[in-house]
């Protein structure tokens, strides 16, 4: 056979694999969301569970002074610490252990974490921590008492901003001393999206982005995590957890300084049950 009668037949035969191919990939992008739909039906049907836990950080010295501490930094006090080391110590009586703590960018959030993984005798696992897990940004509020904001504004405008779920207090100039533009810690944050004052409802879209693009992916995996957070901060994720939860209970919802919630999520994140450990 001559060299000129092989050569198409090489190329029929190449192409024709090349259409082999390109129709079994073809069939698998087609059946792919088929396949993903069935695990999650087994998922469901198999009755999967996952565990989350949210912790408020421990007594801080703002708190003790009854100031407004927002994104403000402040260090947790001799009750505070102690606190996060015996809410190490009832988790790990519960038989409760994490793969993974995430946490705001605030000192109160952080060494509540990790003191409560010394408890645990877990100081090995890994902490993230992100801004937006950090607390409500009270804006010109922050680092003031009641009475200081009371007598700078007025009863009926703080009980206006206090009450409501979209209006955020007075902002901050971004050369306030108090404002987080120039904080090395949010460098990564675009300076035009660092937030001055925030509403509940501002708080909630963050956290909840947080929640979708990161926190579930990690639950999915199959890992148990803890979020160490604040009181507005972990409202607004009990929310994204419980949709049910209405603005008014959201923000009546009492999250008490180191005592774990436990969360028992479906195959779906809807929460199967939530217990206060105490």
């Amino acid at each position: 056979m001559t060299k000129s009668k092989i050569l198409p037949r090489t190329k029929r035969w190449q192409s024709m694999r090349l259409k082999q191919v390109l129709g079994a990939l073809l069939v698998l992008f087609l059946l792919l969301p088929c396949a993903q739909a069935l695990a999650a039906s087994a998922e469901k049907r198999e009755g999967k569970t996952y565990q989350l836990v949210l912790l408020r950080h421990g007594e801080s010295v703002m708190n003790t002074q009854k100031r407004t501490s927002g994104w403000g930094d402040t260090h947790l006090t001799e009750k505070g610490v102690a606190a996060g080391l015996k809410v190490g110590e009832l988790l790990k009586k519960e038989g409760i252990s994490f793969d993974a703590v995430y946490s705001s960018c605030l000192s109160r959030a952080i060494k509540t974490a990790w003191l409560a993984l010394e408890g645990m005798d877990m100081m090995w696992i890994p902490v993230h921590t992100n801004w937006r897990l950090n607390e409500t940004k009270q804006g010109a509020f922050e680092g003031k008492t009641r009475e200081e904001i009371v007598a700078m504004w007025n009863e009926e405008r703080v009980k206006n901003w206090e009450n409501s779920f979209d209006a955020a207090p007075p902002p901050l100039a971004s050369d306030d001393p108090r404002s987080p533009a120039n904080d090395p810690r949010y460098r990564a944050i675009p300076k035009n999206k660092v937030p001055q004052a925030e509403s509940m409802k501002d708080t909630l879209d963050r956290i909840r982005a947080y929640w979708q693009d990161t926190l579930i992916p990690v639950i999915k995996s199959g890992k148990t995590i803890m979020v160490v957070g604040h009181s507005n901060a972990l409202r607004a994720l009990s929310k994204c957890i419980d949709d049910t939860l209405d603005e008014k209970t959201l923000k009546q919802m009492s999250i008490p300084n180191t005592m774990p919630i436990v969360y028992v999520l479906d195959a779906n994140m809807k929460p199967i049950s939530r217990r206060v450990l105490e």
